[in-house]
């Protein structure tokens, strides 16, 4: 193929034979993850393209279509990450309203009714206590509306791992809500 390829413009070869690969893997990704840029998927997706031109071996006998589709996914998901890190950081308190904490999701826990005024500065303390992962776990299921097969792509986790996360996360501020809750009530009797 690459022989085919010499004295053309080998860059713009290669987007009009596999730009719609490149399209097909940006939207399934957007559809997994509406929240994701679609116009970023397709320049991530081009530097993977251009990845795969490099790296690719004819002698490991792998069809280059099949082999640069693994790197455009790659390259759209490593990008998602590490864009992840800089974008979403740790949950602000602002950011607690957006955060819609339901007693379903919190597996009964008495979460649902401390989403009030008076009890931010509870909730934030309780937040902050919890484990960067923990955070960002949350940030992802309740900000960003990702379930957990969503967010074990992004952190490079299994999806089981991602769900004991969540629920050790929501368990620790149950916790941390109810011994301040306890203690306030203990000191008013």
């Amino acid at each position: 193929m690459m022989k085919e390829l010499e004295g053309k413009n080998l860059d713009q070869t290669i987007v009009d034979i596999y730009g719609n690969d490149i399209k097909r893997i940006a939207l399934l990704i957007k559809a997994r993850m509406p929240w994701a840029d679609f116009d970023e998927l397709l320049q991530l997706g081009a530097i993977g393209m251009m990845e795969a031109v490099a790296r690719f071996n004819v002698s490991k006998g792998v069809d280059f279509r099949a082999f640069a589709a693994r790197r455009i996914h790659g390259a759209m998901i490593d990008g998602l990450r590490r864009e992840g890190r800089q974008r979403r950081g740790r949950v602000e308190v602002e950011e607690l309203e957006n955060i819609k904490m339901n007693e379903e999701d919190a597996g009964g826990m008495p979460l649902s009714g401390l989403v009030e005024e008076d009890n931010m500065v509870l909730i934030e303390g309780a937040i902050k206590s919890l484990s960067e992962i923990e955070n960002r776990v949350l940030m992802l299921h309740y900000y960003e509306d990702l379930n957990n097969r969503e967010i074990s792509k992004i952190l490079g986790v299994s999806e089981g791992y991602a769900s004991k996360i969540k629920k050790s996360a929501l368990s620790k501020i149950a916790m941390r809500v109810n011994d301040v809750i306890q203690n306030r009530s203990q000191k008013s009797d």
